[in-house]
């Protein structure tokens, strides 16, 4: 009973620090916690993979996620990497259709899920969870408008250098600065090579604009990795 209970406060934790149900009623949560089941994932292990049917929202009270999709003849792409605390899933939870990537657990990765029919009695009890829920996803929708663009327009170490800002935007709202990600899927979610990518790491630590180390990245002049990512070639 007490590990149920942890789990339960655990899940009601995570639900109310992010962004997808901040401001939703305090009893909508709670509906939400015990409604919602645990789940551990060893390292490289798939929690969902893309195709298969989207029965559960899903958060992640500790460990690290990676999210892929991958190409016919098998070239991978990252879309994003989710840590404690983050939300996800929720296209395929909201409509039933199948999972549009994969996460894989990069680490030891502790997870909970709510069942779509969960979801959607909550949210029928709880108005205001729909409404919010539906803001979020506009936003995720600009969101994915601009890295379509910047795809599109901008050069290989200007998205590289937004990517780092991004993810050191992320960190600092965790208190944390550093990032912790290898080269590999930096240039894996630039769809491009580590020694490509290394070599414009290595150029902006030489300027004292970034930190790096094995295994994360320290962005230590924003203003001037900026500019020095518009002006490389």
């Amino acid at each position: 009973m007490a590990r149920a209970k942890i789990s339960r406060l655990t899940v009601l934790s995570v639900l109310k620090a992010g962004h997808w149900f901040g401001g939703v009623p305090q009893a909508a949560l709670e509906e939400l916690a015990d409604l919602s089941v645990i789940e551990n994932f060893g390292v490289g292990e798939a929690i969902f993979v893309r195709g298969d049917l989207g029965g559960y929202l899903y958060g992640i009270i500790s460990g690290k996620v990676r999210v892929t999709v991958q190409s016919l003849d098998g070239r991978e792409l990252s879309l994003n990497t989710m840590s404690a605390g983050d939300i996800g899933g929720e296209i395929a939870a909201l409509d039933g259709g199948d999972r549009t990537a994969t996460w894989s657990a990069v680490e030891s990765t502790t997870v909970f899920k709510i069942s779509r029919e969960h979801l959607h009695q909550v949210m029928r009890n709880w108005p205001e969870l729909a409404q919010h829920m539906i803001e979020v996803l506009c936003q995720r929708v600009r969101e994915t408008s601009r890295q379509v663009e910047e795809a599109a327009f901008l050069s290989l170490p200007e998205r590289l250098a937004r990517l780092l800002l991004n993810m050191t935007e992320d960190n600092l709202e965790a208190g944390d600065a550093k990032i912790r990600i290898t080269q590999a899927e930096l240039a894996t979610f630039l769809n491009s090579t580590r020694q490509v990518v290394n070599g414009y790491l290595q150029n902006w630590q030489k300027q004292d604009l970034i930190d790096t180390g094995r295994g994360f990245v320290i962005v230590k002049d924003q203003q001037r990795l900026i500019n020095a990512a518009n002006t490389a070639h």
